[in-house]
């Protein structure tokens, strides 16, 4: 995250550098911690309805990433390659969410 900043904005100081990177790296703990306590003391609807809103809002999250940082600006290949047309990235999308879809029958 630190190298991602320091190349977006170059200029940027390096103290402001250090506490975003470690902002970025203490939310994901803290966030599943609060995930824990709330999975730990909600029950029935409650739970269900929880449960769905953040697995919608971690789904959401997934595609915007996928779509916009992957596939708009995304990776580009050294070489000419066949695959690397919107036809087989759109595809590669609909594959995931589908494969997707499909482990969270079984949850």
């Amino acid at each position: 995250m630190g190298i991602a900043l320091l190349r977006m904005i170059p200029k940027r100081p390096f103290l402001l550098t250090c506490a975003y990177s470690f902002a970025f790296a203490i939310s994901s703990p803290i966030g599943v911690g609060i995930g824990i306590a709330i999975d730990a003391t909600s029950e029935g609807r409650t739970a269900d309805w929880t449960y769905a809103i953040s697995m919608g809002i971690a789904c959401g999250v997934f595609i915007y990433v996928a779509i916009n940082h992957l596939i708009a600006k995304g990776f580009k290949p050294q070489n000419k390659c066949y695959f690397d047309t919107q036809f087989f990235k759109f595809v590669a999308v609909l594959l995931g969410v589908g494969v997707i879809a499909v482990v969270m029958i079984w949850d």
